[in-house]
């Protein structure tokens, strides 16, 4: 089990190694100068000069490299060139709420998705397997923005029930009142509660008609029991995987509510930084939400490893 998890996490760090890589390359895939295409047409030589040597710019390519590098090894990622601050600064007040949101989407999606999806696949060919069908192409079927614009149009212009945009401004913690993120997590919830359905309908079907299933209901144990105690864990693993994967599109997903509904998490930070052309500021967006992604990645792994035993470790 050690092993495993040190090659997990070895390859973790390679992963975000060549992330971090990529990113770099950023800066210097932009056509032409990039402190000139920062700073606009109109600016002076001078103040290109000065942006070049702030931006070490004017220094061979792997010798920027292996500076950036180590400031990153270091926790440092520049200074904004529009809001005069450090870039690491900026990502802790954003990243909260990006955490938050997501967290909330994930709560919300295993709340819909897992008891549906059992009970469709339990039940196969029944309404609740036609309902789980349908909630499924909806969420592949609509957009993101589509459901958030649905929703923002019921709850704030119809039933009046919230103010919608904008309401995460008021510093509100989302543990704290839970209604502050509850339409923008609900809207992000439905894309992963689809697909999640889909993943447990086929694997609750798949083991309720195995060969130890059908032996259990001759040995008269309730259906209550066999779904709980024996179909459900075997159609936990691949669920749990599916939501460990599905974090990359959260993340992507998370960007375009973020601007929706004006919450002042990573996606409004990044998008704002790339229309104001601060390249450290989309450096580190960037960076902070695909180690995100490794993390969790790394840790479902670990954790897929603990509940099934049939994993090789070696």
């Amino acid at each position: 089990m050690v092993q495993y998890v040190v090659r997990r996490l070895l390859l973790s760090l390679v992963t975000a190694w060549l992330v971090a890589t990529i990113v770099f390359s950023l800066v210097h895939l932009v056509p032409g100068n990039p402190a000139l295409v920062i700073l606009g047409v109109q600016a002076s030589p001078a103040d290109v000069h000065r942006l070049d040597q702030e931006l070490h710019l004017n220094l061979p390519v792997w010798h920027q490299y292996g500076d950036w590098l180590g400031q990153l090894l270091m926790g440092h990622l520049g200074t904004s060139l529009i809001y005069n601050e450090p870039v690491i600064h900026l990502i802790f007040q954003s990243l909260p709420r990006t955490i938050e949101l997501s967290l909330v989407a994930m709560i919300l999606s295993v709340i819909i998705g897992v008891p549906v999806g059992l009970l469709a696949g339990f039940h196969h060919g029944g309404l609740w397997d036609r309902l789980s069908l349908g909630i499924a192409t909806l969420s592949v079927v609509l957009p993101g923005f589509v459901i958030a614009l649905v929703f923002i149009y019921l709850f704030t212009f119809r039933w009046h029930w919230m103010e919608i945009a904008g309401i995460a401004h008021t510093g509100i913690s989302p543990w704290i009142n839970p209604l502050v993120y509850l339409v923008p997590g609900l809207t992000l919830a439905i894309g992963l509660a689809g697909p999640l359905m889909r993943v447990l309908r086929v694997e609750v079907m798949e083991a309720a008609g195995s060969d130890y299933i059908r032996t259990v209901r001759m040995m008269g144990i309730s259906e209550r029991r066999i779904l709980w105690k024996w179909v459900f864990k075997n159609a936990l693993i691949p669920g749990l995987t599916f939501l460990g994967t599905q974090l990359a599109l959260l993340m992507g997903g998370v960007v375009i509510i973020e601007e929706i509904f004006a919450i002042p998490g990573m996606g409004s930070l990044i998008v704002t930084a790339i229309f104001n052309k601060d390249y450290p500021v989309v450096q580190g967006g960037i960076l902070a939400m695909a180690f995100m992604v490794i993390i969790v990645n790394f840790l479902v792994d670990t954790v897929y490893a603990l509940i099934d035993p049939r994993i090789s470790y070696h």
